[in-house]
């Protein structure tokens, strides 16, 4: 069994930061990253592959920002805190004197009726996904964004720059509510509407319709928006599972809990980013 100073599970913006910082401000030298996907995104760059951007390849993360560290492609599928190791999917063993999790987020997927036709897409940090996604998005001419947050109003305005008819539906009164005072609420949605895009606000997305694929959404008041795309941005929820099954404490707002210094309820486990409350 291989054994480090230092692992850590999962290779995007946390776990990244984690192996720099390790480095840089401890000076350990003895660094596993355990990451699943080949390559990884840049979790804010993602709505602008499709418009600033140009291209996935333009978001993805350089793997010599890890430095020193050793990268391990492979799935963390358990962690045993007191014999300090992490199992992965293929049955490998990996020793640890210290463990940081950096498993992030999973997008919200809501109930709604018709999420399952083609050309409705989640926010997924996934470059294959993302791939597929900007395919869809090139024969695409009108796009219904559910979500007026940060993701979706990013999202729109980026399709946007495409020339495409772009409308966004939010649930609460203003877009960027839970983030904003509603002053410069008021004054984002005076920007998005001078470059074109479409408000329903205090609205809710009932169905999505289409034969297979999409083309329209049907809304709470009855309205329908003819679309040949949606994009679901309504939120993003912890990936907290090798945490639980690890009885690592979870937090109210369903995060692994952390103090000041971000350590969970095991002294030797640190948990970052997405993941962590």
């Amino acid at each position: 069994m291989e054994k480090h100073d230092l692992v850590i599970v999962g290779g995007s913006a946390g776990g990244t930061q984690a192996a720099i910082c390790a480095q840089k401000h401890h000076q350990l030298q003895d660094i596993l990253v355990i990451r699943r996907e080949k390559e990884v995104m840049v979790p804010c760059g993602i709505p602008y592959i499709y418009g600033t951007l140009g291209t996935v390849e333009k978001n993805i993360m350089p793997d010599k920002l890890l430095g020193a560290a050793k990268l391990k492609l492979g799935e963390a599928a358990s962690v045993d805190c007191k014999a300090k190791t992490v199992i992965l999917r293929s049955g490998e063993v990996v020793g640890y004197e210290k463990l940081v999790l950096a498993t992030g987020s999973n997008p919200i997927s809501p109930r709604i009726e018709g999420i399952e036709l083609e050309n409705v897409y989640l926010v997924r940090k996934d470059p294959d996904y993302l791939y597929t996604f900007a395919d869809a998005m090139n024969r695409a001419r009108r796009i219904v964004v559910i979500g007026g947050g940060f993701i979706g109003v990013e999202f729109a305005d980026e399709c946007r720059k495409r020339g495409l008819d772009v409308t966004i539906v939010e649930l609460l009164e203003h877009c960027l509510q839970l983030v904003c005072p509603e002053e410069l609420c008021i004054r984002a949605e005076e920007v998005l509407n001078e470059r074109g895009i479409n408000l329903i606000t205090g609205n809710a997305v009932k169905s999505i319709g289409g034969n297979d694929r999409v083309e329209f959404v049907e809304l709470d008041s009855g309205e329908r928006i003819k679309c040949d795309m949606v994009i679901i941005g309504i939120g993003v929820s912890p990936n907290t599972k090798l945490a639980m099954e690890a009885d690592l404490e979870i937090g109210p707002t369903r995060g692994i809990k952390v103090d000041e210094f971000q350590r969970t309820s095991d002294p030797d486990v640190f948990a970052v980013g997405d993941c962590a409350e």
